[in-house]
């Protein structure tokens, strides 16, 4: 207790230090975009908290608006190719905004190896490949995904920042590892090369230099914070339940106010102007307000009650058995910790063109058949781009064979002419190899609500 009050009275008195520039008037953005360590949560749904859903307290808000598009599950290569991901930032982006780009957790699901590759030597060995495309190679594909964002940002008159990503509280003797750090192990290329290390942070701070990009270096930057604090305050007060990567809401507060201490040290003297430093009681206060926003919401239109089974559903990279649900090919694949954004299963709920729809209710028997490692996140959005993406719901261990019914009492209003989707992303916890044998059982959906005009 004694070190970790020496620490906030250190940070306090660093924060204080820094040169505070004035409001800059005109309006802008800071979109940022990367994976579950930044995105948002609903609070009622899970204790996950990421970074991004506190950044906006850290500007000026008559400044710049941060637009936090961080996705759960998300590396550069599914995060540049699905639709309602970088698309759709592109379409809230404008001449003079910043862009923030954090990736890696995701894109190391093959080992530092990039899947098309991967796949290519599983199926010359007559093996079956994976279905989870997100696996990128630090020295070639991640490069190139990150250079795909910066060029066409800039294009729109964007000015990007590569951000490498907080690291994982993988301690050993109080220190985190190289893996905790993004630093997968090499592997032997040439003769006269020697070892080329999978090093993602090294690889995003060679393109920044490559494009004269700013760099902040948050990997370093939150591996000094949580030695510091230590493992046990660590795993305590900043991370959730044993789960090394996530943090929780203390935790995305502490990250968040790191990027604000790595933007006022960077020479992004426009970005700089428009930041703010809160008081710790109006950080507070912003941090209980987002604890908040996850109570029930009241609607009072009235209108006519709704009763529904929603029966119909759509698979995507997933197959139906007479056991359940498992993903394409029969296995899931091994060394997911997060949902796969291109792999669920998915209800429908359309409103009539003149009447609006209130989803008041929303419920639906899930149960994980053949062991105890089904995880499962349910989302809702909009539209065939599915935009607006919000977790609803999240269990990480469905327990065996023990039906659970999930139940939803927050109102969702689904304009008129506009579609609701619900989807199911579940994954597997693999123990280091493809599971088979494993399904998801789940049943209908059924909702309660009222049509309003």
């Amino acid at each position: 207790m004694k070190a970790y009050n020496t620490m906030k009275k250190i940070i306090l008195l660093a924060l204080c230090s820094l040169v505070l520039f004035p409001v800059n008037a005109a309006k802008r953005k800071v979109h940022t975009i990367g994976d579950s360590t930044m995105s948002d949560y609903k609070p009622m749904a899970t204790p996950k908290r990421g970074w991004g859903m506190y950044l906006q307290a850290f500007f000026n808000p008559d400044s710049v608006e941060v637009n936090n598009r961080g996705k759960s599950g998300a590396s550069t290569r599914t995060f540049y190719e699905t639709e309602n991901l970088w698309p759709s930032v592109k379409q809230q982006m404008s001449a003079g905004d910043y862009l923030i780009i954090q990736f890696a957790h995701n894109d190391e699901k093959c080992q530092g190896e990039d899947v098309y590759v991967m796949n290519a030597k599983l199926r010359a060995a007559g093996k079956d490949t994976l279905t989870d495309m997100r696996g990128t190679e630090p020295n070639t594909t991640y490069k190139a995904y990150l250079r795909k964002f910066v060029n066409e940002a800039r294009e729109m008159g964007v000015k990007p920042i590569l951000m490498s990503p907080v690291c994982r509280a993988y301690f050993k003797d109080g220190v985190i590892n190289d893996e905790g750090q993004h630093k997968l192990e090499g592997v032997k290329e040439l003769k006269n090369e020697g070892v080329k290390d999978k090093d993602y942070v090294r690889c995003m701070r060679e393109v920044a230099e490559e494009m004269n990009v700013p760099f902040l270096d948050m990997t370093a930057r939150s591996k000094e914070f949580f030695e510091y604090a230590g493992q046990e305050h660590c795993m305590n007060q900043y991370f959730n339940c044993g789960d090394k990567t996530h943090t929780s809401a203390s935790g995305g507060m502490v990250v968040a106010m790191q990027a604000y201490m790595l933007i006022m040290w960077s020479n992004i003297e426009e970005l700089k102007a428009w930041t703010v430093f809160p008081s710790m009681d109006a950080f507070q206060a912003y941090a209980r307000a987002i604890e908040d926003s996850g109570k029930r919401a009241a609607y009072e239109a009235k209108g006519e009650e709704i009763r529904l089974t929603v029966i119909d559903y759509r698979l995507e990279n997933m197959v139906s058995t007479k056991e359940g649900f498992v993903p394409t090919g029969g296995a899931w694949p091994a060394g997911e910790i997060d949902e796969v954004a291109n792999r669920y299963i998915e209800y429908t709920i359309r409103a009539e063109k003149k009447k609006a729809i209130v989803v008041e209710t929303m419920r639906i028997d899930i149960c994980g058949k053949g062991g105890d490692g089904m995880n499962i996140h349910m989302n809702f959005g909009f539209g065939n781009s599915f935009r607006d993406v919000t977790t609803f719901y999240e269990n990480t261990a469905l327990p065996k064979d023990e039906p659970m019914e999930i139940f939803l009492n927050q109102p969702i209003l689904v304009p008129a002419g506009e579609t609701l989707r619900v989807r199911i992303l579940p994954w597997y916890d693999s123990n280091g190899r493809p599971q088979k044998g494993k399904y998801l059982h789940a049943g209908p959906l059924r909702i309660t609500g009222k049509k309003v005009q």
